[in-house]
């Protein structure tokens, strides 16, 4: 019998016809990728991408851009690509590419501070990393939510998510990256005023490495923690020094706010302004903009500027607002609480499943199993009733921010509150006022109230139609422990008037005195 192989080559044609070419340009980009990552993104750049590739092969450019976006330090943009991609792989179950997705997505939330969608999707991305030995996306991961712990005043977390991310790194053989990480870990310790512990780690970090873009970061540590302990002349020399050295991203306009609030605590003031303007004239974060404004504010008034003053005092008040905003979302640990009971869960119903299938002389174990199950799930239970207990503290700490942005105000105002006239101390009050809960405004004012208490606002309007705007007003400010001569500046009354308006509330909700009214507002904004 003789081979003919004419007789395969329609089948080879075949065979081919179904086969996927994936175009050059990604080939080389992704070998690259590494190397020479500006070279990938100007390759991934050049190709003309539609709706006649693969969609594998759309998914993959999807993911390498960015990725070429990520190590070029540039913004993450369009999302359309990785949603794209993540949808792809989502469907195919991709669990080397899929991890990546769900980064990048989850960075482009954090840089937009939507931190509570980051964190959720970073814990999908270590979900799919569970026994991966991909230490490099590892480090990032944790590195990023370590930046979120730190935003979110949760120190002990931070530590722990920064520990992880050098380590990783280090497995990774990316010194550098690692270095990063312990010099977060001392600027974590500044954050809780442990110095000593801050210069342990900054050192440790500058032996690591000679790059000069961290030893710029790392002066600029050891400049913030010396200003920090008030070691002025040390902290004035790392500073103008880290100036001298190459940065990313905000560093150097922080750098330049940190040596404007040293000169203004050391009187002077011409430099404390120049230096604060040449800081928003770089990148720069919400609480940066927030402090240079505040330092502007306090030099036009040493000034006698007054209206310069008013101008700054107004963007210090709004990048407050900012802050504010990004500090009351729901913190990594309270995510993670979530995201693990709803693994748990998961899994419940899984195995709750596969019983249903188990042959009839299985039942007896699988009764032994249900048992089982229900004793983990009144365990979840107990873990959602911390979950609950957490989000209560959330809005208390919503409450507490108010409280204290209306302090910070007066304590802004203190000085020309002092020469005032009693009228213009009314007027400056009412501004406050309208500044820091906007009460000329029901409809802003509704939504912070609502965001604040529970949507109490609404809970009001709801149950009780005749309920008026002062009425409620006074609501929202005896939850706020506003000072009653300030209520009354506010709602414009009398005490008499005051006293009425009370006992009408005390009326419309059927209840029997002032003191059972103040106890039902109290319990109405509770998180339940």
């Amino acid at each position: 019998m003789h081979f003919n192989p004419r007789i395969f080559i329609p089948f080879f044609f075949l065979w081919l016809a179904g086969c996927s070419f994936q175009p050059s340009e990604m080939k080389i980009a992704e070998q690259v990728m590494e190397t020479a990552p500006d070279s990938a993104l100007h390759l991934l750049q050049s190709m003309h991408i539609d709706h006649s590739m693969s969609s594998a092969d759309r998914a993959l450019y999807g993911l390498l851009y960015f990725q070429a976006l990520d190590k070029n330090r540039l913004p993450l943009t369009p999302d359309s690509l990785i949603n794209f991609s993540l949808n792809y792989y989502q469907k195919e179950n991709d669990i080397k590419r899929l991890p990546y997705c769900y980064f990048y997505k989850a960075r482009i939330y954090k840089i937009t501070q939507r931190y509570d969608e980051a964190t959720i999707l970073y814990l999908k991305a270590l979900d799919q990393l569970q026994n991966n030995k991909n230490y490099d996306l590892l480090g990032k991961i944790y590195a990023d939510m370590g930046d979120i712990c730190s935003l979110q005043k949760d120190y002990e977390n931070a530590l722990r998510k920064y520990q992880l991310s050098a380590d990783y790194y280090k497995n990774a053989g990316k010194p550098i990256d690692a270095s990063y990480r312990i010099l977060d870990i001392g600027r974590t310790y500044r954050y809780i005023k442990n110095y000593k512990a801050a210069h342990k780690y900054y050192n440790q970090a500058l032996t690591q490495t000679t790059d000069s873009v961290f030893q710029g970061a790392a002066l600029q540590e050891i400049g913030i923690s010396y200003f920090q302990a008030k070691q002025y002349d040390s902290a004035q020399y790392y500073l103008r020094k880290s100036l001298l050295f190459p940065y990313i991203s905000t560093n150097f306009s922080i750098r330049c706010y940190q040596l404007s609030d040293l000169f203004f605590n050391i009187a002077q003031y011409d430099s404390a302004y120049s230096y604060a303007v040449i800081a928003l004239k770089y990148p720069a974060n919400f609480f940066t903009q927030r402090e240079c404004y505040r330092i502007l504010a306090n030099t036009a008034y040493v000034k006698g500027n007054f209206k310069q003053m008013a101008i700054y005092m107004t963007y210090f008040q709004a990048y407050s607002d900012s802050v504010r905003q990004i500090e009351s979302q729901t913190k990594i640990t309270v995510l993670e609480d979530i995201h693990q009971t709803t693994e748990a869960a998961g899994k419940t119903r899984q195995y709750l499943t596969i019983l249903g299938w188990i042959l009839p002389f299985l039942v007896t174990i699988s009764i032994f199993i249900l048992l089982r199950l229900r004793k983990r799930n009144k365990g979840n239970e107990e873990q959602l009733e911390q979950v609950e207990l957490q989000l209560s503290e959330k809005q208390s700490l919503l409450r507490n921010s108010l409280i204290q942005k209306i302090e910070e105000t007066k304590t802004l105002q203190a000085v020309a509150r002092k020469k005032a006239s009693l009228a213009e101390r009314e007027m400056m009050d009412k501004e406050l006022y309208n500044i820091c809960l906007h009460t000329n405004d029901w409809g802003k004012f509704s939504n912070l109230m609502n965001h604040t208490f529970n949507n109490l606002i609404s809970k009001l309007e709801r149950n009780y139609p005749d309920i008026s705007h002062k009425e409620i007003t006074w609501c929202c400010l005896f939850l706020l422990d506003v000072p009653t001569l300030e209520v009354l500046l506010l709602l414009e009354y009398k005490q008499d008037s005051l006293y009425k308006l009370k006992q009408r509330l005390v009326q419309k909700m059927s209840l029997k005195n002032v003191k059972e009214l103040e106890s039902w507002l109290e319990k109405l904004v509770e998180v339940k």
